[in-house]
């Protein structure tokens, strides 16, 4: 790792010293990563994205005086970024859930409760096969998302966006019946 930056003459050259960063640091980075996210498969995206963004500013380089230092802070910045992100998430998630709650609540009346219900369970048979595993099995079942994604062998983030997905779908689909209730 002592080659210095103004020494890299081609795309060839570059290439070679990525592999060597690469094979230097990749290991311990992930490692680093997990010690943040807590998910080895978050954190070896982390480490491939902080790469990747390294090679394209590959041209800057030569501003960097520690190459070490470099990759662990940035690391460490972009899993903070992805920490704070995943709360937004779960914060939204919970408050669209909540928001869903206090829409089913609204409705007094056991026949419109009932009626309700039954609305809700047709909105969730008609969500995307996916969507609606994902929704069942986080709502009905449940599952954190982690065990979810090990259970049906798609990512996390598949996995929060389905239930996203699935969220935004019921708001509107029991906004759309709560209007049409009160405009009766």
């Amino acid at each position: 790792m002592k080659k210095k930056f103004a020494d890299i003459q081609t795309n060839q050259d570059w290439e070679q010293y990525f592999e060597l960063i690469y094979e230097h640091y990749h290991a311990s980075l992930c490692v680093f990563a997990k010690s943040f996210v807590n998910d080895i498969d978050e954190a070896e995206e982390i480490v491939q994205n902080v790469i990747l963004k390294l090679w394209e500013q590959k041209e800057s380089l030569c501003e960097i005086i520690s190459l070490k230092s470099y990759l662990y802070r940035a690391v460490r910045n972009t899993c903070l970024n992805y920490i704070k992100h995943q709360k937004i998430v779960l914060q939204y998630k919970d408050a669209a859930w909540i928001k869903l709650k206090e829409i089913e609540s609204d409705f007094i009346n056991p026949y419109q409760n009932t009626e309700l219900e039954e609305h809700i369970n047709n909105a969730i048979a008609e969500l995307p096969e996916r969507c609606r595993e994902v929704f069942e099995l986080s709502r009905f079942d449940g599952l954190k998302n982690k065990e979810i994604s090990a259970k049906l062998s798609i990512s996390i983030k598949a996995v929060e966006a389905n239930i996203t997905r699935a969220l935004s779908s019921l708001r509107k689909k029991i906004e759309a019946y709560k209007h049409s209730e009160q405009n009766m």
